[in-house]
């Protein structure tokens, strides 16, 4: 071949850091996020546990708005779960329905174990929200998305000035949203990240989504599993690439000690007896309640 034309089929050959696709990435990467997205416990997105379609439009955006104001607050993830599943169940799923409801109907409807002195605040935040919403938006989240121009940046900024939402609920609200919302696709926040890294997978957002083949779904499903193999100290075999959500006793373990709170009350002569659920620490609770404290 002539060095002219050699030069020129050289030029036309990507190289490798052009190349991109699961390949670049060794088979213990591939078969963590494999596993971390097909495990039952894990794998599911929030908003599927929480039975909100984010594909059924505008509305179902604002009850996963609504729920992220909550997954925002500093309580555990299973309290949060709870009044989440509450707010959704009393039916206070849009944003005219919660700016019309009584305060007492929608502190009721938060109220759960564990989030009593919380739920008025909870129920202060989603009504302003609810409103705002409505005034500005004309109870449309879509019309957020137009005033903004689809510019993912500016999306932010205009979910920001809702009351109650700060940098962590917006990322949250984020993190599932962009599944509907394909301008904030790939969107990783840098606590997804960061787990990310400490499983020896990528730490860029773009480069985490390569590895589940940028499907949007998909991709979501995983932020979503190592948040919760986080939060719920899931063992994960970085080498094999294997997961061990210990199946439905993970999942009861939260259950479980509610369930005992009669029975510990009974035996302790205790008034109340507390767990804190987020941590399942139901030894140590034993231990320091046997020691009369």
């Amino acid at each position: 071949m002539p060095p002219k034309r050699q030069k020129e089929a050289k030029a036309a050959t990507p190289s490798k850091r052009a190349r991109t696709g699961k390949s670049e990435f060794d088979n213990s990467s591939n078969a963590l996020v494999d596993s971390l997205i097909s495990d039952k416990l894990l794998g599911q997105t929030y908003c599927e546990e929480l039975g909100i379609d984010l594909s059924k439009g505008s509305n179902a955006v604002f009850q996963w708005l609504a729920c992220s104001s909550m997954f925002g607050s500093r309580l555990s993830e299973t309290i949060t779960m709870r009044a989440a599943r509450g707010l959704l169940e009393s039916k206070l799923s849009t944003p005219q329905a919660i700016s019309e409801a009584p305060l007492e109907e929608e502190v009721e409807a938060l109220h759960s174990e564990g989030n009593v002195q919380r739920a008025p605040s909870m129920s202060h935040y989603l009504n302003q929200t609810s409103k705002a919403v409505l005034d500005k938006y004309k109870g449309d989240l879509d019309n957020l998305r137009e005033q903004a121009k689809h510019d993912p940046a500016k999306e932010r900024q205009l979910i920001k000035e809702f009351k109650g939402f700060g940098d962590v609920a917006v990322n949250i609200f984020c993190r599932e949203a962009q599944e509907v919302w394909e301008e904030l696709f790939p969107f990783a926040d840098d606590r997804s990240l960061k787990l990310a890294a400490e499983h020896g997978l990528p730490h860029q957002a773009a480069k985490l989504a390569v590895l589940v083949d940028n499907d949007r779904h998909k991709f979501v499903r995983l932020l979503a599993a190592l948040i919760r193999s986080n939060l719920r100290k899931v063992p994960v075999n970085d080498e094999e690439g294997t997961v061990d959500s210990g199946g439905v006793s993970l999942a009861l373990l939260p259950l479980c000690c509610v369930c005992m709170r009669p029975f510990l009350v009974s035996i302790t002569g205790l008034s109340t007896v507390n767990f804190d659920l987020s941590t399942c620490t139901l030894a140590v609770k034993l231990q320091l309640l046997s020691a009369g404290t």
